[in-house]
């Protein structure tokens, strides 16, 4: 059948110029290969589709028939290509972007919006929540979310790191004015802790680490801060999402001189030759953008 739709085109463009030898000069190729084209063409079909003279080429009247049936698949072959042509090299489509409900709030919703009111064709669907998701098979094209920096490189030859993000200590200073002094590490197992995750152990830079106690936990940063800010115990949180609470005082560092292994923000891809470039500009966007964040 794929050589059919050759020898079809091929037909079509024999017609339009009328002549084997001006077909194959706007196909780039030899003359005696058109000739082929529409000699196997026409054995296919059993029946003779153009009438060859010194002068010129004709079509027959079962020629004329199969024209116009041949000229419509041309046509539809060059809308599909021009069609997925514009999808590859222009903004458009839908764009599914996975990622946390916090970061999609607080960094990819202003990170994007300027850029989204400049491409109406695009359409922008968030993936929020925890579930793992096929990135291919999901159809998810851009996964932004945190990893520890061991991890990075594991997941795929194609993801991108948007920005290495401290992990920090917070409190309120309605807690810790009840609590015991935290001077050192080792006064933090005497403390209350809201967990993000199931690691009941904190490891320092230094490679120290320390058990911490929990009856508070939660997989949503939003209500983990809540708590924190409700006077409940320490988090250990992202900078990026702990910043506006430093920054209203609503929440407090602790243990400032001891730092924590940071995360890696990634913006994971599925495995794919080549990408659209509305994906290519929207990282863009991402690394621009976290880049005067961080």
């Amino acid at each position: 059948m794929l050589d059919n739709l050759r020898a079809m085109a091929v037909f079509v463009a024999v017609v339009r110029h009328g002549s084997f030898s001006g077909a194959a000069k706007e196909l780039g190729i030899t003359t005696s290969a058109v000739s082929q084209q529409i000699r196997s063409l026409e054995n296919e079909l059993g029946a003779v589709l153009l009438q060859r003279s010194t002068r010129k080429v004709s079509l027959t009247e079962v020629g004329e028939l199969f024209h116009q049936s041949a000229m419509q698949m041309v046509a539809a072959a060059q809308m599909g290509w021009h069609q997925v042509s514009c999808f590859r090299d222009e903004i458009m489509g839908n764009l599914n972007i996975k990622t946390t409900p916090q970061l999609a709030y607080s960094h990819l919703v202003p990170a994007l919006s300027d850029w989204l009111a400049q491409h109406q064709s695009l359409s922008l669907n968030f993936i929020l929540g925890g579930e793992q998701l096929d990135l291919t098979y999901d159809r998810v094209d851009i996964c932004v979310d945190f990893v520890d920096v061991g991890q990075v490189g594991e997941h795929g030859k194609s993801d991108i790191l948007l920005a290495h993000v401290p992990q920090l200590l917070l409190a309120s200073d309605g807690y810790l004015d009840r609590h015991t002094p935290i001077q050192n590490i080792a006064d933090l197992s005497k403390h209350d802790f809201i967990l993000l995750d199931d690691n009941h152990a904190i490891t320092f830079t230094t490679g120290e680490t320390i058990a911490i106690r929990s009856r508070l936990s939660t997989n949503s940063a939003k209500i983990a801060l809540d708590l924190a800010m409700s006077h409940h115990g320490i988090i250990r949180i992202n900078a990026l999402d702990a910043k506006p609470f430093i920054q209203s005082g609503k929440l407090s560092c602790v243990l400032m001189g001891h730092e924590l292994p940071p995360l890696a923000l990634m913006a994971r891809l599925p495995n794919k030759e080549f990408y659209p470039i509305k994906v290519q500009r929207c990282l863009d966007v991402l690394v621009k953008y976290f880049a005067s964040v961080v």
